[in-house]
């Protein structure tokens, strides 16, 4: 898992070939900052990545190896372990295609076995799209579904983490109208526990978490709402009873603005777009996706393949970037237990 510089070796995904995927990975791995810390190996096509490195005149050399043990972290190489086939003209740039999405969705298996069989620190998933996925005959195609699926993971909690402000939700891609009923108290309490546990990975001793209501004014006592009284607030005494460093219910449209004021290091939202709205208010383009209770780091970037720009040059990989740090100084279960 490391190099004996101690370099963490991180899988990062082929991502979706048509598109900034492999672009931005390739830009990622400029960063000087990066190479000290992580020793990135790509898995999938040789092909498409010597494509992009003549495309936009990157000073990079391509090194295919065998295994991930055979890496180097050298700066100026670009490696990649060879993974199954990909037919190129089958998924033109900017389109969404079977081809890629079968491809895009088989390197994250791949990525992830690897990491679960010790050869990788950590993964790091490049962007895909959820339509070609499924074109390409992959069942889970979101984020958060594929890494628990392929870790075999029970729960999970996906954490956004920026440059001060960082953020998790409760519930994530269910209609509104179900939101609040799905905020109960037992849900609350396992996502505080789940996210404490996974902060812990990325260097969190002992995080101090500000919980959103899910009503305005957390619901004025039952007046607009009573989930924040019933099931939220005693969630959080809970977390606290047993020593947990946590504060709520805030109202969520507080909760931010007070994130400084009581020293959080994380706020966790009860809906996407709550949550979502204001990190991304706050860190757009800074942003890591971290997914949590899986029994290793797992990070992507917390945006998508913008089929529009891809082959343009112009995409930029800040993003892509800082997860593959994050990625390399995070611990997996077994030594964040040590």
């Amino acid at each position: 898992m490391y190099l004996e510089n101690g370099k963490a070796i991180v899988a990062i995904s082929n991502g979706d070939p048509a598109g900034i995927g492999p672009e931005i990975t390739l830009k990622a791995l400029l960063s000087e900052d990066l190479r000290t810390s992580a020793a990135p190996v790509i898995i999938g096509s040789p092909e498409l990545y010597a494509r992009e490195i003549q495309q936009f005149g990157l000073p990079f050399t391509l090194k295919e190896i065998g295994a991930l043990k055979d890496a180097t972290g050298e700066p100026g190489t670009v490696e990649i372990l060879p993974f199954d086939q990909l037919d190129l003209s089958a998924c033109p740039r900017g389109t969404v295609s079977a081809e890629g999405g079968r491809y895009s969705g088989a390197s994250i298996a791949r990525a992830i076995a690897l990491g679960m069989a010790g050869e990788a620190q950590s993964v790091v998933v490049s962007p895909n799209n959820k339509r070609a996925m499924k074109d390409g005959g992959h069942e889970h195609t979101g984020f958060e579904e594929i890494t628990r699926h392929y870790t075999g993971a029970e729960r999970s909690i996906q954490i956004l983490m920026g440059r001060k402000y960082n953020m998790a939700r409760v519930t994530n891609h269910v209609p509104l109208a179900r939101v609040a009923e799905m905020c109960t108290r037992e849900r609350v309490a396992n996502q505080i526990e789940v996210l404490i546990d996974s902060l812990q990975m990325v260097g969190f001793a002992k995080p101090c978490i500000g919980v959103s209501g899910v009503n305005p004014h957390n619901g004025e006592r039952g007046l607009m709402g009573s989930e924040d009284m019933t099931d939220i607030e005693p969630a959080c005494e809970d977390a606290r009873a047993r020593g947990h460093n946590v504060l709520g219910p805030i109202p969520g449209d507080t909760v931010f603005v007070d994130y400084n004021k009581y020293g959080f290091d994380i706020v966790l939202s009860m809906y996407h777009d709550h949550g979502n709205t204001a990190i991304k208010l706050l860190e757009f383009g800074h942003l890591v996706n971290f997914i949590g209770g899986l029994p290793i780091p797992v990070f992507t970037v917390s945006h998508g393949t913008a089929f529009d720009i891809a082959g343009k040059g112009i995409a930029d990989a800040t993003n892509m970037q800082l997860s593959i740090i994050a990625a390399s100084k995070a611990k997996r279960r077994q030594e964040q237990a040590a």
